[in-house]
């Protein structure tokens, strides 16, 4: 059973990055905003920075990965 939650698990993130990707480039204002309130660099010439999309990926990937895990299938009856 291991196997298989930890195969769907790996399909959820591999499916999630394209999502990962669309997020970050819709928060472009919010990382523009840190960026001119902080000094953090996270915007540049190509787009946000690496730590922008993995900071999303950890946010969105988190909670599908606990979820696959933390599912229990209800007992035969």
């Amino acid at each position: 059973m291991f196997l298989i939650r930890s195969l769907v698990a790996v399909g959820l993130l591999v499916a999630s990055v394209p999502v990962v990707f669309g997020v970050t480039l819709v928060l472009l204002p919010l990382w523009s905003w840190i960026e001119a309130s902080t000094g953090i660099e996270s915007v540049g010439h190509s787009g946000p920075s690496d730590w922008c999309f993995w900071l999303v990926f950890g946010a969105i990937a988190t909670p599908l990965t606990l979820a696959v895990f933390a599912y229990r299938r209800p007992p035969d009856v």
